[in-house]
């Protein structure tokens, strides 16, 4: 899961190892499309206030073949703060679920989490 921004991703067309877990918790296959790139949506809270879900994925080269992937994750500034949630992700009926922290904070409450 990106933690920090957007993650692009390049995948080698033929060369099949992108996997992405399911809404059933079952893993399938990304299967690269010539031409085409991968976004991965950030899990910045705030921002969407938990109404999107980031994908959780793997890379498992499963074939053999060597492979090539090149990803490009963009991230913006640890000490910036991410504002509250846009405004179309909350109502009275659903106020905000999280306070306003600076992403690195988050970033760093992630990885503890995670690890």
């Amino acid at each position: 899961i990106s933690a920090k921004c957007f993650t692009i991703l390049w995948q080698e067309p033929g060369i099949q190892a992108l996997w992405i877990l399911n809404s059933k918790k079952q893993w399938i296959n990304a299967t690269p499309i010539p031409g085409m790139l991968v976004i991965e949506y950030p899990h910045v809270f705030p921002m969407q206030d938990g109404i999107f879900r980031s994908t959780m994925h793997r890379a498992v080269n499963r074939c053999g073949v060597h492979r090539y992937s090149i990803s490009l994750f963009i991230g913006t500034d640890p000490h910036a703060e991410v504002e509250g949630p846009l405004p179309s992700c909350i109502s009275p009926d659903r106020p905000s679920k999280y306070e306003i922290i600076s992403l690195g904070k988050y970033v760093q409450q992630r990885l503890q989490d995670m690890y």
